[in-house]
This record gives structure tokens, C-alpha cells and sequence, in this order.
């Protein structure tokens, strides 16, 4: 009797080391990535993606693509027919179970000059879905009701005052937060974090060169992480920020 007892509690205590522990509830969950380049990991393979799942014991799933939009229909450029990937339809073919679903990007929305569009009312569906506001909407939408069980999160990305930097980035960055809010999916915002608690200001020489070189651009260019830009400005604040959903 002993020993079944004893077989018992070590079942139990191994099944909830697969689960979470109190003290890393990350422990053995599954997490989902979609987004873009950042998120994909253009400039380090695997991106904070990668750390996360490593740190913790998780199995990841990462469908990002470099120059996804959150918008259907976004033209590479004003000259160009070809639409960029998207991450809506990310997020439609997600086909397994998650405990955390992460959604990340906007940049791209942003350099496209993708029509932001209006936030509705409405948590039935039916969205503008070639607007920034409506993809995001209906990407909360679909993982509400395909993905019920999962434990959804958005990532704001740091500040990358790279390329368009003159655009007003602004009105995105409150739409983001107001879509979040609506939809009651909590977000990490490195863009308002970026320089208060990572000390990191791409505007500095240095410091963009220090976390965001590469082979290419030893320089770095402010908006794709090296290995450790990832570690300090991303995969840090989102495993404690994970552990909160």
C-alpha cells in the first residue's frame, strides 16, 4: 500500500512540474507567437520566442514573418502589387492548444501607412479587417472563440525611431492600448518602458549598436535585436510579465 501511495505522489508531483509550478507558473506550458520580423526573430533566430521557452521548459509555436502586418491587403510598397503576410491569418490557422497566445507588431502597419480605422462596440465579429483597428479586433476575436482556454497577451514593441521616424507613431500606439482594453487583453508596453526601465534609447549610437548589431548593419538598425537586445529589452520584462496572466 506504501508504495502505491508513494507511486501516487510522485505522479502528482511530476504532472505538476508539466503544468506550472508556484514558484514558475511558465513551467511546462505551451506558448504561441505571432507577429512580425521582432517577433520572428530577423536579426537572432527564434527572437525572445526562443529565450522564453528555453528559460522556462515551454513549448513554442512561432508562425511570425518578417514584414507582416496586422492588416489584410498591405502592399510592400506604394509601387509594389505584392501584399505582405499577415498576422490575422496567423492567428486563424493557429490549429493546436496554448496555454498563452502572444500577439505582436503594428510597425509594419505603421511604415505601409495601413488606414488605422475605427474601434467598434461590437464583440460579434464583422470587422474592417484591411484596417489596423479592425485585424486587431477580429485577432482578439478569433482567439476568444476558437482558442477559449488559451490566455491572451499583446506586446507593444520598444521605441525603434528607425526609418519613418518622423511619422506620428502616437495615434497607433493609444489605438493599440484602446483595442487591448476593449477586449480586456493585458499588454506589456516596452514602447513607454523603453527608456525608463531597460535604460535602452536607439537614438543613442551606441546603445543601438550594442543591442541591435549585425552582420549587415554592425551599426544595428534600431528595430531588429541581436541576441542580446532580446535578452535585455524583450525576453527579461515579458517572462515577468507572462507570469501575471
Amino acid at each position: 500500500m506504501n508504495r502505491i501511495v508513494s507511486v501516487f505522489i510522485a505522479a502528482l508531483m511530476s504532472a505538476s512540474c508539466s503544468v506550472g509550478t508556484p514558484s514558475n507558473p511558465l513551467e511546462g506550458k505551451s506558448i504561441a507567437f505571432i507577429g512580425d520580423s521582432i517577433s520572428y526573430g530577423t536579426n537572432w533566430h527564434g527572437g525572445y520566442g526562443k529565450i522564453i521557452g528555453e528559460e522556462n521548459n515551454m513549448t513554442v509555436t512561432n508562425t511570425s514573418r518578417g514584414g507582416a502586418t496586422f492588416a489584410r491587403n498591405a502592399q510592400w510598397t506604394l509601387d509594389d502589387d505584392g501584399t505582405r503576410p499577415c498576422i490575422l491569418d496567423m492567428a486563424e490557422n493557429l490549429d493546436g492548444e496554448y496555454d498563452y497566445i502572444i500577439v505582436e507588431g503594428g510597425i509594419n502597419d505603421f511604415w505601409a501607412h495601413v488606414d488605422l480605422g475605427d474601434m467598434t462596440e461590437s464583440f460579434d465579429g464583422g470587422y474592417n479587417e484591411d484596417t489596423v483597428t479592425g485585424a486587431v479586433e477580429s485577432i482578439f476575436y478569433t482567439i476568444r472563440n476558437e482558442h477559449p482556454e488559451s490566455k491572451a497577451g499583446f506586446v507593444i514593441i520598444h521605441d525603434p525611431f528607425t526609418y519613418d521616424a518622423e511619422a506620428e507613431f502616437e495615434p497607433f500606439y493609444e489605438r493599440m492600448k484602446a483595442v487591448c482594453d476593449k477586449w480586456s487583453v493585458p499588454y506589456l508596453d516596452l514602447y513607454s518602458q523603453n527608456n525608463q526601465e531597460t535604460g535602452v534609447n536607439v537614438r543613442d549610437a551606441e546603445q543601438k549598436k550594442l543591442y541591435f548589431a549585425s552582420n549587415d548593419r554592425p551599426d544595428g538598425d534600431g528595430c531588429h535585436p541581436n541576441e542580446q537586445g532580446y535578452r535585455e529589452i524583450y525576453a527579461k520584462p515579458m517572462n515577468e510579465w507572462l507570469k501575471t496572466l
